[in-house]
């Protein structure tokens, strides 16, 4: 198996031989676990940049809110969307990528 294979089961807690494959569930959890909480901080550091300003959803999304109103610029939020879209089908396909991987 080449090594780059191994390297991506071992993360995951996984051992294949010749006859046999062994799964360390405690590993496959933690990794799993790890992602999950990289996952979360990262969204929160998001919200937490955009109730700061320190993100302006206005430029890049096209929407602005103040206690009164709520501006939609649709043009922006649309060419956002279709970004943000754009960028999930990478993260997808490199997700599938290595699950592929995993199958071989």
């Amino acid at each position: 198996m080449p090594q780059e294979k191994e390297e991506i089961f071992k993360k995951i807690g996984v051992d294949i031989s010749e006859n046999n494959i062994n799964i360390d569930l405690t590993k496959t959890k933690d990794f799993f676990n790890t992602l999950q909480n990289t996952l979360q901080k990262k969204a929160e550091t998001i919200e937490k940049d955009i109730s700061e300003g320190k993100i302006d959803l206005e430029e890049n999304v096209g929407i602005k809110v103040d206690n009164e109103h709520i501006n939609i610029d649709l043009e922006k939020t649309k060419s956002f969307i279709e970004s943000f879209g754009q960028k999930i089908e990478g993260f997808l396909a490199e997700l599938e990528h290595t699950i592929g991987k995993l199958d071989k």
